[in-house]
């Protein structure tokens, strides 16, 4: 793009992460622990992405092996475990399989500490507007906000804004994925331990082997222990409160174009009497904003439905009132970038070493336990079960196949034939780690990221502990 018009800022630096999810943070912290000058701009106010701005405040816990041992080390583990001290269950979350719970206000300053500590350069307000290119190359990316229309130019750049802002503004090969998304929020002044105490005596109103690997006893002895609750999403679909207020109409399953409003996940935090509860599922079928603005609106009116809902009908949610909205919607997944080389289903349930490895992701299968007729038709939950073994994540995927410069930083972005077992959170912090490590290195070798020096990425990436073997921890 040729710009008329002089910028009223030029900003310099090595390596620019774009977005401050998960996977831009680690993709941050690895870079400028790896000596590069590291700038991370955010179009949010704070870091976070999904799991603060979209209220996605769990970590499905991708880190423990089902022998447990732990199988992601590394940037990824030291995030989820600051989160779990300062805004978590603390420690021994290891020990439990299901997701690590966190409050989302504590995680947005405990992921800023991990990466001004770091020595990361942190720009929040700060949204991506254009890419300057030339000859393969992005000479600039140029953003817009409180500093009026500013250049940021970069050695190397990092795309981990989830849905591939950066690379299809730098007009890479992309396919446009439908996004499927949930409206999330948030209860506060629960009596969790009423709430708990229902499913303790009613231990048939909690369905077991639906989203995760585990019973109702699993979630009680994590809530015992951890003083977190998760309660699986499609649970509620065969709770007897809920299917008895459908059957009488007092309730919806579907309103506008939300479905399986009586999914039900929720992650409830017995400190803070807090609990997150995603709506159901709506499908986008782009990423147009006005169409996002629709979703959303839809999204807070249903959210109020839910929450006047839950406080008539739910033990322990007698007093309880919306304590915050999300500010995004959850979406999913939106593109996918052609790379340099595609992530195959195969490579995922494989643990066999790469020659380009980057990073370990534990080996997840999706199976299913449960007929379609406990739900209807179209209802039917599967479960992730964890592995014994571990996937390396291969350097060619996050590659864009047209940009020397560019690399991706989320999971949910790359080349894969199975987008649902690379998305998670502990996944997408790999993909950052590994970003976030060849940006840098080919920003101080002077190198581009196609033909980075792979055995100095490797040797960063064994610092820091990302492709070791680890203890068990039960």
């Amino acid at each position: 793009m040729n710009y008329q018009k002089t910028f009223e800022k030029v900003t310099r630096t090595q390596v620019l992460v774009v977005g401050a999810g998960l996977g831009g943070v680690a993709a941050a912290i690895a870079s400028a622990r790896s000596g590069a000058d590291t700038l991370l701009i955010e179009r949010n106010g704070y870091p976070g992405g999904v799991a603060t701005a979209g209220h996605c405040c769990s970590l499905f816990n991708c880190f423990v092996r089902a022998d447990g041992s732990l199988a992601v080390g590394g940037i990824p583990y030291e995030i989820a475990s600051e989160l779990a001290k300062r805004a978590g269950p603390g420690s021994g979350w290891e020990k439990h399989r299901g997701h690590m719970i966190f409050d989302v206000e504590k995680a947005k300053t405990a992921l800023t500490d991990l990466m001004l500590e770091s020595g990361v350069h942190v720009r929040y307000f700060t949204p991506l507007s254009d890419v300057i290119q030339e000859n393969g190359r992005i000479k600039g990316v140029i953003v817009t906000g409180r500093n009026g229309l500013e250049c940021i130019q970069a050695d190397t750049y990092v795309d981990a804004t989830g849905d591939s802002d950066l690379a299809v503004l730098a007009n890479c090969t992309h396919k446009s994925l439908a996004c499927k998304a949930s409206y999330l929020f948030r209860l506060g002044n629960v009596d969790m331990d009423r709430f708990v105490d229902y499913f303790r005596q009613n231990p048939d109103q909690y369905i077991s082997y639906v989203d995760i690997d585990w019973e109702a006893k699993d979630a009680f002895r994590q809530y015992d222990e951890t003083g977190t609750f998760l309660f699986p999403h499609g649970g509620g679909a065969v709770m007897d409160i809920i299917r008895s207020k459908i059957g009488s109409g007092e309730y919806c399953e579907q309103m506008g174009s939300q479905t399986n409003l009586d999914a039900f996940q929720m992650h409830g935090i017995r400190e803070t009497g807090t609990i997150h509860i995603i709506t159901g599922f709506t499908v986008v079928p782009d990423l147009d904003a006005g169409t996002l603005t629709d979703r959303t609106h839809e999204g807070r009116k249903i959210a109020q439905y839910v929450a006047d809902f839950m406080k008539a009908n739910f033990p322990g949610m007698e007093n309880s009132y919306i304590a915050s909205t999300a500010d995004d919607l959850g979406v999913r997944y939106s593109r996918m970038i052609k790379t340099d080389r595609c992530l195959t289903k195969e490579m995922q349930l494989s643990s066999e070493p790469l020659e380009d490895g980057v990073g370990k992701c534990l080996i997840v299968r999706s199976e299913r336990r449960h007929a379609d007729t406990i739900w209807g038709e179209g209802k039917t939950w599967g479960y992730q079960a964890l592995g014994d073994g571990c996937f390396e994540l291969p350097l060619g995927a996050l590659i864009p196949d047209s940009v020397d410069n560019l690399i991706m930083g989320t999971g949910r972005s790359i080349c894969a034939q199975t987008i649902s077992l690379i998305r998670v959170m502990a996944d997408t912090m790999v993909v950052g780690q590994a970003a976030g490590t060849t940006a840098a290195t080919a920003a101080l070798r002077g190198e581009p990221i196609r033909g980075v020096d792979y055995p100095s990425v490797r040797a960063r990436l064994e610092s820091f502990g990302a492709m070791d073997e680890h203890p068990a921890f039960r």
